[in-house]
């Protein structure tokens, strides 16, 4: 009897930060981790958890441990995601030796500030990402960043995160006020600043704002979003919470009516497929990926980042109009369906590894 069998690959999976980062990459990281030991490849995981506790933070002696841990590895394949800050002396390695590598693009890291970046900083970043045989990325507004920086379009490869297609509960978000629900980490680049101050002009319009994020990124921008709820127009009406179970964020989603995400970048916008799913309208800056999902005045409207006039006046037509939010709310529900799952991904990124390593499915005689 002929049965399948993949050439099992030995992957080295580097996805190293200063700190033991808790984002949205490293989960889908270790999700295709998962995905790569479940289709039967060994991979050793390089994380800021690998490294000896002595040289954590220490960026050359970081840096020739990471290369070690690959060398001493010996894979058939080196997957990297980001890792700039320790990637040197690998970098050069694979300047000589010619190890098949996957590179993981989520995002250029300077949409994390101000966007702005030195031809120095984009040189260095390219140097890097040359490197790579493959480079997977999340969007085709990742996808056009990457190419910008002088990478072949070819080498590109676009495979959306995917999401976890949960429990619907159809009528719990039948109780006032209307809940206008944020998620994502508190910082500028996502804006709760602009949204909490949009908020503030709704005048005395029966709703709340829910406001699900870590607060320890960047402390002083937090503290300032504090202090503009607590003002006395929006006294009551603004609630924050830092760390949710994946089942409990689920539940907010179906218990709020209207999503907003100011995000001045997104590489994907994962709570944006979330709230979609879980037929949210979504108010969205009009940046990044958010636009490959969200269609203007069908499922939610896009503002100019920044713009908190823009932001409340429709905040303002989804706080009144029931019928308006309803009707958005299906269409955001049945663009969502056509969505990647996680398990839509996994497959796709297995095989996109594989073909990187040169790795094919071959065909075994069985007794």
């Amino acid at each position: 009897m002929k049965t399948l069998h993949r050439n099992s690959l030995r992957i080295s999976f580097v996805m190293l930060g200063l700190r033991d980062y808790s984002s949205g990459g490293y989960s889908f990281n270790f999700r295709m981790v998962e995905a790569l030991r479940q289709a039967g490849h060994e991979v050793d995981v390089v994380h800021f958890t690998s490294i000896p506790e002595k040289i954590r933070g220490l960026r050359f002696r970081t840096s020739l441990h990471v290369l070690g841990q690959v060398l001493k590895y010996k894979p058939d394949l080196i997957v990297i995601s980001k890792s700039y800050s320790f990637m040197v002396p690998l970098r050069m390695l694979l300047s000589v030796r010619k190890y098949p590598v996957l590179y993981l693009v989520h995002h250029l890291e300077w949409h994390d500030r101000s966007g702005d970046v030195s031809s120095a900083r984009r040189s260095i970043v390219r140097w890097f990402l040359s490197c790579g045989r493959k480079i997977w990325v999340n969007s085709l507004s990742t996808a056009n960043d990457v190419v910008s920086l002088g990478i072949p379009e070819e080498r590109l490869c676009i495979v959306p995160p995917g999401f976890e297609r949960f429990k619907l509960t159809p009528g719990s978000r039948m109780q006032q006020p209307v809940r206008i629900l944020s998620v994502g980490t508190i910082c500028p680049r996502k804006d709760q600043l602009t949204l909490v101050k949009a908020c503030a002009g709704l005048g005395n319009r029966e709703f709340h704002l829910l406001i699900l994020g870590d607060e320890t990124s960047d402390e002083g921008y937090a503290d300032a979003v504090r202090r503009e709820a607590d003002r006395d127009s929006l006294r009551g009406k603004v609630t924050f919470m830092s760390h949710l179970s994946q089942n409990d964020l689920h539940e907010m989603y179906n218990q709020s009516h209207i999503l907003a995400n100011l995000s001045h970048w997104e590489g994907f916008g994962i709570a944006v497929a979330e709230a979609m799913w879980a037929g949210l309208p979504v108010v969205a800056a009009d940046a990044g990926a958010v636009p490959e999902l969200v269609t203007h005045g069908i499922n939610g409207y896009l503002i100019p980042p920044g713009d908190e006039k823009e932001c409340a006046k429709y905040l303002r037509e989804l706080v009144d109009n029931e019928t308006l939010r309803e009707k958005m709310s299906a269409s955001a529900h049945r663009m969502a369906e056509e969505f990647y799952t996680c398990q839509d991904t996994g497959r796709e990124f297995v095989n996109l590894a594989e073909e990187t390593a040169g790795c094919k499915v071959c065909m075994e005689l069985s007794v």
